[in-house]
């Protein structure tokens, strides 16, 4: 057998259907990589490892060393989802077998057989070594202030690198750290930054993390060199109009408040986390209170003074006291207004006027007591006439106050 490849591994993209995938340089010039034993065959869909003869099975061509892998599809279906990556490895084990004897016969198939092995254990190291992290041959020893191997190594026990992140020190030596960044205070223009730099947005609070080495300018041209990291700006107040607080009234908010190049005249009681006024003015005979986080116990806190105007809303059992009614109307009938009211119901009727008349210039006003009650008419608390109707004798009595 001869090894005609440089490659250690077969990459295939899943359809959902195809289940036969041969062991080839997927990667060059789609020649065989010879595989000896199943057993030297590794098999991942998206990323996990699979069971050979539990997920897929295995053929070779003895003659050539191709070899297939093939997914089960009964009794469960193994066959890879639309999309999914299949890897396929070829992994030798890192071991000499050839026991070659003194005076013996010099088999060429055994040697050429060990060589092979040998190839194929130097084709994967190289595969390993390739996908990892390293210092590029073309750095000089002198760019080291150790050595290229101590730069590298990782010295910190399990520990001491728990929960950790992979940084270098001073020296350019790989070290564990918990830090993300340098941090550099608020955003300042004109500062050179450079990767990993930490900085916070003065006007919004954000925290930035700079992508691209730069001299800052403004922040708005220098947005693609930074991402954000905590995007605070979004909490801050903005005034989108003049806003003028009366005395007695307060304007209070645990954020920033950003007044947008807009003016806000103060009378009464504005408090916020801190003051950003920009293009903007504060006026009126009071300041502003910057006094950070508020503490929403204090008494006034959710106090609100002032008009409120409400449009087409639903009162479901309001308990309203002594209401003042300018305008509108009651079941269509507007109020202040000689219009008639068809159905009106109330407990206890007390009228100022002291008269009930009918605007018919003819017309019958109706007691109805809705049944076998009596009409009763007092005088203060004296009665003075009750009516009463009979309805099985159809007769009606009147009924005055005993004669004095």
């Amino acid at each position: 057998m001869t090894v005609s490849t440089n490659s250690a591994r077969a990459e295939y993209t899943g359809n959902a259907s195809t289940t036969a995938f041969a062991v080839v340089d997927t990667l060059g010039a789609s020649a065989v990589i010879p595989v000896s034993d199943a057993s030297h065959l590794q098999v991942y869909v998206d990323g996990t490892l699979k069971v050979e003869d539990t997920h897929y099975t295995v053929s070779i061509v003895t003659a050539t060393k191709a070899a297939t892998v093939t997914f089960i599809t009964s009794p469960t279906d193994y066959t890879p989802a639309s999309d999914a990556t299949i890897v396929i490895l070829r992994v030798v084990p890192y071991t000499q077998l050839q026991d070659y004897v003194n005076n013996d016969a010099f088999d060429a198939e055994n040697v050429e057989s060990a060589l092979d092995q040998v190839t194929q254990q130097t084709q994967q190291l190289a595969d390993d070594k390739d996908r990892t992290i390293k210092f590029d041959s073309t750095i000089h020893l002198s760019d080291f202030n150790t050595t290229a191997e101590t730069a590298s190594k990782i010295t910190a026990n399990k520990s001491n690198r728990a929960e950790k992140l992979l940084s270098f020190d001073s020296n350019g030596d790989v070290q564990t750290t918990q830090e993300i960044g340098a941090w550099k205070g608020n955003w300042v223009s004109g500062t050179t930054y450079v990767e990993r730099d930490l900085v916070k947005d003065a006007e919004t609070g954000a925290i930035y993390i700079c992508t691209s080495g730069h001299i800052a300018g403004t922040f708005t041209t220098d947005s693609g060199n930074w991402s954000a990291v905590i995007d605070a700006g979004g909490f801050n107040v903005k005034l989108t109009g003049n806003v003028t607080v009366d005395s007695g009234e307060k304007l209070i908010t645990p954020y920033k408040l950003d007044l947008n190049g807009y003016e806000l005249e103060n009378n009464g009681t504005v408090i916020c986390a801190e003051l950003i006024t920009g293009d903007g003015t504060v006026t009126g005979s009071n300041g502003v209170t910057e006094s950070g986080p508020i503490n929403l116990t204090d008494a006034g806190v959710a106090t609100l003074t002032g008009s409120e105007t409400f449009t087409n809303k639903t009162l479901t059992s309001p308990d309203i006291n002594t209401p003042d009614i300018d305008g509108g109307s009651i079941d269509a009938c507007t109020i202040g207004t000689n219009i008639v009211v068809t159905d009106l119901r109330v407990d206890n009727l007390k009228l100022d006027a002291n008269t009930i008349s009918s605007t018919d210039a003819n017309g019958p006003i109706d007691y109805d007591t809705n049944g076998t009650g009596d009409h009763v008419f007092k005088v203060g608390t004296a009665t003075a006439l009750t009516i009463s109707y009979n309805s099985s004798g159809a007769h009606t009595t009147i009924t005055g106050p005993p004669t004095p």
